[in-house]
């Protein structure tokens, strides 16, 4: 686990780390679900803590966003640059390869937990719905995230 410490003393985690822990956690997930993931558990620390569980952009408009640093992570995968995370083109997702589990924070897992559970069901359209409807969605966008 790679944490770094900001000027206030608490500990803060890369996008990769928590990556790593939903594709640890689904095997399989497409970007396109984890961006969403990540966006509906950053306004869940927000409102449980104050503070997101991850910093990072967002690019799009009213119907739609990305990650670019997904976008990254993805890349670094396909060129082997990353350690636990592969592509898988049949299934056209990203998937976790190492044994260990990744570690973060408790208090993120919980988070990422209970959001991964609320939206276990939905399917993509329905899932983006839920983000794109929240009255937190359009200034996000106009901040370029969080």
């Amino acid at each position: 686990m790679i944490l770094s410490f900001n000027m206030g003393g608490r500990a803060t985690i890369s996008l990769r780390d928590i990556v790593a822990y939903l594709l640890y956690k689904h095997k399989c997930l497409h970007p396109y679900r984890i961006s969403r993931i990540l966006v509906l558990a950053n306004w869940r620390a927000l409102e449980e803590s104050g503070e997101p569980i991850v910093r990072f952009s967002i690019e799009g408009f009213e119907a739609g966003f990305t990650i670019p640093e997904i976008a990254s992570i993805k890349e670094a995968a396909r060129r082997g640059e990353e350690k636990c995370v592969r592509p898988n083109e049949e299934e056209k997702c990203l998937e976790y390869v190492c044994n260990e589990p990744p570690k973060i924070p408790r208090k993120h897992a919980e988070i990422l937990e209970k959001v991964m559970e609320e939206v276990r069901g939905l399917d993509d359209a329905s899932l983006n719905r839920l983000v794109i409807r929240d009255p937190r969605y359009k200034p996000l966008l106009e901040r370029g995230g969080f």
